[in-house]
């Protein structure tokens, strides 16, 4: 598979509140999580840009954007990260996932076809934080943002979603592995 015309977005602007340092600046594997994540993003995608609202990633080269509506949650990363994409479709990938694989990505870029979100699923979880989005959700996202309904979930009542099955067989069991705590930290580090 060639790269595709997507915007590969990693969102890196949260307040790390329960970790207590940049999530994605952790190393893993003797990596920064955050260029683990590159390395497989960039084997799929044309441009990537990080949303963050500081400056700490500018040590990478890319485009560092904040968020355009403040304290928002995820919500807020997803609609600056439409915002200032280029690009209709866009795959977001959330700084804590240091075991995303290309081959994950590929998949779900490959299913993103006639809908406005391509969301993986697996064991009965959805993915939210690891999905296309269509630039088209921008205003659904500022309407929920003005009804302060942040959750993710909520939202998908106005797109049309399509979600993406991964079996057992597809994954070990720590693809889709997001870290938020110094305790799954220590736990990966094992």
């Amino acid at each position: 598979m060639s790269k595709q015309k997507i915007t590969g977005v990693i969102l890196a602007g949260g307040k790390n509140s329960r970790m207590g340092s940049e999530k994605g600046l952790l190393e893993v594997e003797g990596q920064r999580i955050i260029e683990r994540i590159i390395d497989e993003l960039k084997q799929v995608v044309d441009e990537i840009i990080i949303i963050s609202n500081n400056t700490t990633y500018n040590y990478l080269n890319y485009k560092v954007c904040a968020d355009i509506i403040k304290d928002c949650g995820p919500m807020s990363g997803i609609h600056s990260a439409l915002t200032h994409s280029s690009t209709k479709k866009n795959l977001l990938i959330s700084c804590d996932m240091p075991f995303i694989t290309k081959d994950i990505l590929k998949k779900i870029i490959a299913n993103s076809k006639d809908c406005d979100v391509a969301i993986p699923k697996h064991d009965g979880l959805l993915e939210p934080l690891c999905a296309v989005y269509s630039k088209k959700c921008i205003k659904s996202f500022e309407e929920c943002i003005k009804k302060e309904k942040f959750k993710l979930t909520d939202s998908f009542k106005y797109f049309v979603v399509k979600k993406i099955n991964f079996t057992k067989k597809e994954l070990s069991e720590n693809e889709f592995l997001n870290i938020n705590t110094p305790q799954e930290y220590q736990r990966i580090k094992q």
